[in-house]
């Protein structure tokens, strides 16, 4: 009974791979900057059900259409988190979400900088976001939330809205507003359609 005790033991020692050299070892291929590393593994699975997860690596996921030009910064990212914080009224995700979509479709419409612009260049468009000039603007810390929201709509392009809807204005001024075609009513804010060109 030792003996096959000692015989089992040593079995149970032995590597079930055989190690290979550091030559031997699979390469990796280097990765693509258009594609970044999930933060979240749940991502992984919210991947597979979409259409062109076929198409992904597994574990990245692709940039958005304005990472893939613009380094996004923190400064950036605060940036468009104050004006949709002050823009939603600080109301609930959602109204702050739409608002960053409209300033990230801003960034990407043709119509708006004939290409792909940043989001200082979109925040402080004359006449766009009028929260600019709220007095303490420039030194509001907005919530880490809105930071993690725009983040997930300016790096990783998950959008709320569609690309063409680039207007709202404060539910007080009605649907009639500007002639423009009216889209939806968000935490009080109406978003209207635009022409993307």
């Amino acid at each position: 009974m030792k003996r096959l005790l000692a015989v089992w033991l040593c079995i149970l020692m032995l590597p079930l791979k055989p190690v290979l050299a550091e030559s031997e070892q699979p390469q990796l291929p280097e990765p693509d900057p258009d594609w970044v590393l999930w933060e979240e593994p749940a991502d992984a699975v919210e991947a597979f059900a979409a259409d062109d997860a076929s198409v992904m690596p597994f574990g990245m996921r692709p940039l958005s259409r304005y990472a893939q030009v613009h380094d996004v910064t923190d400064e950036d990212l605060i940036l468009a988190a104050r004006v949709a914080y002050l823009e939603a009224g600080g109301r609930n995700e959602r109204a702050y979400r739409a608002v960053l979509c409209v300033l990230y479709n801003r960034c990407v419409a043709p119509r708006f900088g004939g290409e792909v612009t940043d989001i200082p260049t979109e925040a402080y468009r004359k006449g766009q976001f009028s929260v600019i000039h709220h007095k303490g603007f420039k030194t509001l810390e907005p919530p880490e939330a809105i930071v993690d929201a725009a983040r997930d709509v300016f790096v990783y392009g998950n959008l709320d809205l569609p690309e063409n809807i680039l207007f709202f204005c404060a539910a007080r001024l009605g649907k009639g507003w500007g002639g423009r075609r009216f889209y939806q009513d968000i935490g009080g804010n109406l978003f209207f359609y635009g022409s993307v060109d």
